[in-house]
């Protein structure tokens, strides 16, 4: 009895574990932030495609040991990344479920919907 009641425990503890939310600020190191277009069908004309292409933005970021991979689509034609986002540039963010927040030099948050979560690789001393 005593035993079934510590692999209770214990799978309840790995349960939570697993689904515990790193919703808190904590400190970001940007790995890439680039501007993007994937191609989207207008219209067909006599069984072909017509193509516009549509800008998006990727970012991937290290919190923690984790790798993060987001996406976003720019709210209006001619919104931009912030230009100061560089590899190995850190920043303050939070991460709530599937949602990551890094933020902008003025405080401001950029919402990005995390595609990919990846163990990231150890990081090397200088």
């Amino acid at each position: 009895m005593r035993g079934r009641r510590l692999i209770a425990l214990g799978l309840l503890l790995w349960g939570v574990t697993l689904c515990a939310v790193e919703s808190g600020e904590q400190p970001m190191t940007i790995v890439s932030a680039e501007t993007r277009l994937r191609d989207r069908v207008v219209a067909w004309v006599h069984d072909t495609p017509i193509y516009q292409q549509d800008p998006y933005f990727e970012v991937v970021v290290r919190a923690g040991d984790r790798l993060l991979q987001g996406e976003r689509d720019p709210e209006h034609p001619y919104e931009m990344l912030p230009t100061f986002w560089k590899p190995g540039i850190k920043v303050q963010g939070r991460v709530p479920g599937h949602s990551l927040y890094p933020k902008r030099p003025n405080g401001a948050e950029m919402r990005f919907v995390i595609l990919k979560r990846s163990k990231a690789p150890a990081e090397e001393s200088q």
